[in-house]
């Protein structure tokens, strides 16, 4: 019998709870997404599916539009994750999605926990690619797959150790302080444009680790990670001046502490752009490039379609931004 389900997100008990058992990133679990709700206010809400012993999962947040409600997942890389194969799982989701009254659907996917049987194929897009470290490797492997200017400098990473520091205290107070106008001096995506209840939030978590340089006294960049016992995730690097060039030391430190815990991977996250700077600072770390997959769903499509059509935006394009009246 299929029993489906959507827990609020004011109900963190429940949430976790249905976690267990299934291989999941730090954006599915309560803490990430209530972490996005305070930057969004979208209601939000964990979907579960039940079927005999098939369990799948998926955070869904609402948005709405000239009255109509339409669906997205919280920031992060997310979307529907199970416990098996189901093959006739989209037939039923989307039942649920039309009972709820939805109008269309953004669910982004995680590219290393999805499963492509929960999807229809011609509702799946790539838009991008990221790199994910495999820590079941050794150290010695890991800094062999490391570039050349990678490797130089990390060099000497031994006579750097005296520069690193974990006191949270410090390390807190100067992220939450340089974060905004870190990401206004690189022109960042609204996206990242977070309220400082979520990035204190954030911060205040015993599954967000955070790393940092502190140069005379005086801390000059952090990096913010997170994870769960299935995937750790690189998150924020604010710097000043003289921290830039410590962005690649940082990471190496994430990755040898995530491997010390056991988990099995690092999710880098890509670029702004394919190959622009961001994107091949990760490329040098040697991980693994994953294509970065999403769904884009329409359920009521003569709804959708006057919708795009009041936005002056085509109905039946689904290249860019979904669903593109947002994006208006």
């Amino acid at each position: 019998m299929v029993v489906e389900n959507i827990i609020p997100i004011e109900n963190p008990l429940e949430w976790k709870k249905a976690l267990k058992g299934i291989k999941h990133s730090f954006a599915h679990t309560w803490e990430n997404c209530h972490a996005m709700f305070l930057t969004t206010g979208f209601p939000t809400y964990l979907y579960t599916y039940k079927n005999g012993n098939i369990r799948i999962i998926c955070p869904i947040a609402e948005r709405t539009f000239m009255g109509y409600t339409d669906i997205t997942t919280p920031y992060g890389f997310s979307g529907f994750v199970g416990n098996r194969h189901c093959p006739g799982f989209p037939s039923h989701w989307d039942g649920f999605v039309k009972s709820r009254g939805y109008i269309c659907g953004y669910i982004g996917l995680n590219p290393i926990f999805e499963d492509i049987s929960f999807c229809k194929p011609d509702e799946i897009y790539q838009y991008h690619k990221i790199y994910i470290m495999d820590l079941t490797l050794t150290i010695s492997e890991l800094f062999r797959r490391l570039s050349i200017n990678r490797k130089r400098e990390l060099k000497h990473w031994d006579n750097s150790l005296s520069k690193i520091t974990i006191d949270r205290e410090v390390l807190v107070e100067f992220f939450l302080r340089h974060y905004h106008d870190f990401i206004l001096s690189r022109s960042a995506s609204k996206t990242y444009d977070f309220s400082y209840k979520t990035l204190s939030f954030l911060a205040s978590l015993e599954n967000v680790f955070i790393v940092g340089i502190q140069i005379d006294g005086k801390i000059e960049a952090v990096s913010v990670f997170a994870h769960t016992r299935d995937m750790g995730e690189f998150l924020f690097n604010v710097s000043l001046d003289k921290g830039r060039q410590y962005s690649a030391l940082l990471i190496w430190y994430g990755i040898i502490h995530f491997k010390s815990m056991g988990i099995p991977y690092l999710n880098l996250g890509g670029g702004v752009k394919e190959n622009d700077g961001v994107d091949r600072f990760k490329q040098r770390f040697g991980a693994k490039q994953f294509p970065l997959r999403c769904l884009k769903q329409v359920y009521d499509p003569k709804i959708y379609e006057r919708l795009c059509r009041e936005c002056n935006a085509d109905p039946n394009d689904r290249s860019g931004y979904f669903p593109p009246y947002h994006r208006q």
